[in-house]
């Protein structure tokens, strides 16, 4: 692991893990109820937006209460200044991978642009959840998870079983017709994309490079039509992007481990 993280990630004891665990609980059974609202009752479809933008607020707000009481800092779930245009930098290495997926996805499907506002409201709405989830699951559930979990590898891929759950309420109430296919590859994907956002945030233990990706990821549509071509439009960048990050940190990991062998 990268120092920073190992020093961070080591100040998390077990009741951290504990309370970590207790928010991802709150977080399901919250988000479970939303879901079964949504399907039993006809609420105007104006109001989910607005009611989707105070939940991702009132959550971010919960672990900022859980830090600011366990006398902790923003700087323990990643929220610094500290090396911030390495921090940039490395968010907008992968950028690219999404950002050609939608230029070719729209010189297909057509390049009749969506207008400007309805774009920018898709933009902020795309940037809120990203961050939103980046502080909930990489910044504070993942990094505490370390004080119940001390094996690395375990603890990265439990935040991602518990990330990958996280959306699980959501798909079935939205998408119930999707199939077990295609179920079994979305569950695939946010597993996945959880582990390469971590490998992203222990380099400078950042969540700036997390954030970036993630809009990144989601990055609204930018043509009519665009997203009626398949899954495989999103699964194809996705799983470049993966594959990409995974090889960059091991190999990072390799020069790190070999510079330290060399230094001692």
């Amino acid at each position: 692991m990268d120092s920073l993280y190992n020093q961070e990630v080591s100040k998390c004891g077990k009741k951290d893990a504990i309370i970590a665990l207790g928010f991802f609980a709150y977080f399901m059974i919250r988000n479970f109820a939303i879901h079964i609202i949504y399907s039993q009752f006809n609420i105007p479809a104006e109001v989910w937006p607005i009611a989707h933008i105070v939940i991702a607020v009132v959550d971010t707000l919960i672990v900022f209460a859980i830090i600011k009481i366990r006398k902790q800092n923003l700087a323990s779930i990643g929220l610094h200044k500290k090396n911030i245009w390495a921090a940039l930098g490395l968010g907008l290495l992968f950028v690219p991978i999404f950002i050609l997926q939608r230029i070719v996805q729209g010189s297909i499907v057509g390049w009749e642009l969506y207008s400007f506002g309805s774009f920018m409201l898709s933009l902020m709405t795309v940037t809120l959840f990203a961050v939103r989830e980046d502080i909930n699951f990489v910044g504070f559930i993942q990094t505490r998870l370390h004080g119940l979990v001390k094996n690395d590898f375990w603890a990265v891929n439990l935040g991602a079983a518990l990330f990958t759950l996280a959306h699980v309420p959501a798909r079935f109430a939205h998408d119930i017709s999707m199939g077990v296919p295609n179920y079994i590859l979305l569950l695939a994907n946010w597993f996945f994309m959880h582990r390469a956002f971590v490998m992203l945030f222990k380099r400078q233990f950042s969540l700036v490079p997390v954030f970036i990706m993630h809009i990144a990821s989601n990055f609204p549509r930018l043509w009519q039509g665009d997203g009626v071509t398949g899954w495989w439009w999103t699964a194809i960048p996705t799983a470049v992007f993966v594959l990409a990050v995974e090889i960059w940190y091991w190999r990072w990991s390799e020069r790190r481990t070999d510079k330290v062998s060399k230094q001692t």
